[in-house]
């Protein structure tokens, strides 16, 4: 889909995946500091065992030799091998997985260039994803977001926030496996448009839509951050973002970037 400057496209080509690949590493590794750990890491790549079998989004700079500004890759539950966990069940147990076979989509890596983080690529990203949600009949949407710290009292609002206002209700909610809670402040003392304007652009987006945060957030030592699950029920989202969503999803055709 092309909006005036940007566009936003689906990886088809290895060229396409290499450059989803390079903006995270510049993103993840050059800007925050993730510990390489690979032969792909030292030739400036950001790859692992999950790129093969996910869809990739660009977002892409028209106006700049469709240089590529920001990225996002999904998990689709239909085309998972069988014997491979989510990549989020690194972090956390997630009971909702065991007993929902299919109709799930995992977000991860979604980042965004520095020079571009006034909203517009996010929105971008958004729509390319909630065409796929659309197209492949998607019921849960869930994966890690992640806060660009790794002490937990760095961002003790936002969590506390999280954990008192946006907590799944769910008895059976996802927990991170290496715990540490995110009630680090009475809830008394939280102002929630103070604290939502706090997070991360990522986490609103999910919010916004109905999301809910699993118990517990996690410290990814090599990423350098610490993250917490979202779920979203797409059945359970509000009537006005689903229908504007669908209308977007509706006039959205995801081209490649290099066929």
């Amino acid at each position: 889909m092309t909006s005036g400057r940007f566009s936003v496209h689906i990886a088809k080509s290895e060229k396409d995946l290499r450059a989803a690949q390079e903006l995270r590493f510049q993103v993840f590794f050059d800007e925050f500091h993730a510990k390489a750990l690979t032969e792909e890491h030292a030739a400036g790549l950001d790859s692992d065992k999950f790129d093969p079998i996910c869809q990739h989004l660009l977002v892409v700079d028209n106006e700049h030799d469709k240089k590529v500004i920001a990225t996002t890759r999904l998990l689709l539950s239909q085309q998972k091998p069988a014997d491979m966990p989510y990549i989020a069940q690194e972090e956390f147990s997630i009971p909702m997985l065991d007993a929902v076979s299919d109709n799930c989509m995992e977000v991860g890596r979604s980042c965004v260039h520095k020079d571009y983080r006034d909203g517009k690529a996010i929105q971008l990203l958004w729509r390319g994803i909630t065409k796929l949600i659309f197209d492949h009949d998607i019921r849960y949407l869930f994966g890690c977001a992640s806060f660009h710290a790794t002490d937990v009292e760095e961002i003790a609002y936002e969590l506390s926030y999280l954990h008192h206002y946006c907590m799944d209700p769910d008895i059976h909610v996802a927990r991170a496996l290496d715990y540490q809670s995110m009630d680090r402040m009475p809830k008394a003392e939280i102002d929630r448009d103070t604290a939502l304007g706090k997070l991360p652009p990522l986490i609103k987006a999910y919010l916004s839509l109905g999301g809910v945060v699993g118990d517990g957030v996690a410290l990814d030592p090599d990423f350098k951050t610490l993250d917490i699950l979202i779920t979203v029920d797409v059945s359970k989202v509000p009537d006005q973002y689903h229908r504007f969503y669908r209308k977007q999803a509706d006039r959205l055709n995801l081209e490649p970037l290099n066929a």
